[in-house]
């Protein structure tokens, strides 16, 4: 469904198109003609006859935002701003001539909200800019406004506010401070509703539909009542995937996951609506991890991309697993290469010459893309031209954006224990300790197996980690009898730290919440992840003294240079370093020490 107003662009009055983010319809607008204004996120045409009658020809739902109603006078909308275009006429449903009458266009809508009737005050700076409240998706409201780059920033440094590109929209959490804050940046109280996620009815009641999935026998459909609660039930099963295209959640056919699923839902009353045929749930229908994280990153990739450029994407997708890619590197060259075919209207990139890819390198460079963005695009597209076009006549040596040189979040090792100590649940303790204590990466924590703990030996064998490498870690002497506990205290499974389906492993987004609770209870100025706790074990070794060349293997880097960063942090002579302002200062305070001394014995 399209929205169309009058807006003023480059000094002259168009039709400006406003749609939820489409592929498809961005490909037909740009056959039509029609072209993106960056400053007022919409598509828009020259505001004609002839350009309403292309879109009314070709989409049948258009709504016209404050049409002019007519009211019994055939008379032409007279003075410069009609551009002797007459209105259509809406108060009987027809026109004399429909091919070349055309509504008169707002100079500005009122903000309308979709899904709650929420209204935004008037003569606000929301009203202003446009502000307009969509459906809320989950536990977030969505609304879109005119650009601004100063309230743009604003926006964002509000914490639960995030901007999504796909929908160019504005997700905000469903939260009282949250409302509060937005509101105050827009100078507009009132403009978002209060129906916050705390407030969200709880579903007593209700049915939970269980179907076979057609496409794929190994996964079943799982239909739930629209309610935010319910669905993040759900998504925290480590095995879930929405189907867009059913409208459900797919999980592994078995009856583990089916008997993990019921369990969750008891305390809601859901009435069980089971459509499964006999004998459909299998145990074997539970996907390995590696095929599951594959399938999930290509499912994701392959579903952004619209039929132009499937192609392209289903050839690089490929090739990265055939030469046995991760589901992330897989996932970060993905999202890095759909973001270059589409800002190229997917058009083939074999056709593309290089001084047109730096071109365009340096134009993202220029409006703020970060080093780190910009080199993952490098390598994303190094790839494509080396492996997938197979062009080895063609050098492609694109340049590459400098890193910013950042100071990494490092704890005291009091801090690391005020963390721990804040902590009572043992598994979370124990899979923070344990980040810390062997120097692990989060992915590294929860894929870890207790078959690869040797408790004898003291030693941990990490299998498969960054850069499909293993290698031996340190199973500190302090958290032996942890870890035997805790052994004895949950069933021994697979997994050291299992999620909610037996079998399967935590979920490192699980952990990093889990971190992120214990820095703010403890009370800490510092911010940080659980990552910074394998800085912190890093820099703790070098400062004890231990050579840097057994830092690296501990942490499994491949270059030293990598390992060289924390001999920055690690530098206890620094700390004793004296400021010449310091001894300048002392040396005055004595001198007046003196002085006055001389002056008592006088």
């Amino acid at each position: 469904m399209l929205s169309i107003r009058k807006i003023e662009h480059r000094d002259a009055p168009r039709i400006g198109i406003f749609f939820p983010y489409n592929p498809d319809i961005n490909a037909k607008l740009k056959q039509l003609g029609a072209a993106y204004s960056k400053t007022h996120r919409c598509w828009y045409m020259n505001y004609s006859p002839e350009s309403y009658k292309l879109l009314k020809n070709n989409f049948e739902d258009i709504i016209i935002e404050n049409p002019i109603i007519k009211t019994g006078s055939n008379k032409l909308v007279a003075g410069p701003e009609s551009r002797d275009i007459p209105p259509i006429d809406i108060s009987n449903g027809h026109t004399e001539n429909p091919d070349m009458l055309m509504s008169k266009l707002p100079d500005t809508a009122a903000p309308k909200a979709v899904s709650s009737g929420h209204k935004v005050k008037k003569n606000s700076l929301a009203q202003k800019l446009h502000l307009n409240l969509a459906d809320n998706i989950g536990k977030y409201w969505v609304f879109s406004m005119d650009y601004s780059v100063p309230l743009s920033r604003e926006l964002l440094k509000v914490k639960g506010v995030y901007w999504n590109k796909q929908q160019r929209a504005y997700l905000a959490f469903r939260h009282p401070k949250v409302k509060a804050k937005i509101e105050a940046v827009l100078k507009s109280p009132g403009i978002l509703p209060s129906d916050f996620i705390g407030n969200e009815p709880v579903v007593h009641g209700g049915e939970i539909c269980i179907k076979p999935h057609d496409d794929n026998t190994a996964f079943m459909q799982v239909y739930l009542p629209k309610s935010v609660l319910l669905m993040e039930k759900i998504k925290r099963f480590s095995m879930s995937r929405y189907s867009s295209a059913d409208k459900c959640y797919l999980l592994p056919a078995t009856p583990e996951v089916f008997k993990a699923l019921l369990v969750h839902y008891e305390p809601d009353n859901l009435t069980l609506n089971n459509c499964l045929p006999p004998n459909y749930l299998k145990k074997e229908n539970l996907p390995n991890r590696k095929r599951f994280l594959l399938e999930k990153a290509k499912h994701q990739l392959l579903g952004k991309v619209p039929e132009a450029g499937q192609e392209f994407m289903t050839n690089m997708i490929d090739n990265m697993l055939a030469n046995n890619l991760s589901d992330s590197t897989i996932s970060n060259y993905g999202n890095a290469f759909f973001r270059f075919i589409r800002d190229h209207d997917y058009t083939d990139p074999a056709k593309m010459d290089y001084k047109q890819i730096v071109r365009y390198l340096g134009g993202l460079m220029e409006k703020g893309l970060s080093s780190a963005v910009g080199n993952n695009l490098v390598n994303a597209l190094n790839y494509y031209y080396r492996n997938v076009e197979q062009n080895n006549e063609f050098m492609f040596k694109l340049p590459r954006p400098k890193k910013e040189k950042r100071i990494r979040t490092v704890f005291t090792m009091e801090e690391c224990h005020q963390v721990f100590q804040t902590i009572e649940n043992p598994k979370h303790k124990l899979a923070l300790m344990i980040a810390y204590g062997a120097g692990l990466r989060v992915s590294e924590v929860v894929n870890l197996e207790w078959k690869n703990v040797f408790f004898k030996e003291h030693k941990i064998h990490i299998i498969n980690g960054k850069g499909k490498k293993d290698r031996i870690v340190m199973l500190p002497l302090s958290l032996l009898e942890m870890l035997e506990h805790y052994q004895a205290l949950y069933r021994k499974g697979k997994y050291v730290f299992e999620g909610q389906i037996t079998g399967m492993p935590y979920s490192s987004s699980s952990v990093q919440k889990v971190m992120r609770e214990a820095i703010e209870q403890s009370g800490m100025i510092k911010k940080g992840s659980i990552h910074s706790l394998r800085h912190s074990f890093a820099t703790h070794l070098l400062d004890s003294g231990i050579d840097i060349r057994y830092v690296q293997e501990l942490l499994g880097h491949k270059d030293i240079r990598t390992t060289m960063i924390y001999s920055h942090l690690s530098k206890p002579a620094v700390n004793n370093v004296q400021s010449p302002l310091d001894r300048i200062m002392d040396s005055t305070e004595s001198d007046e020490d003196e002085s006055d001394a001389k002056k008592k014995r006088h």
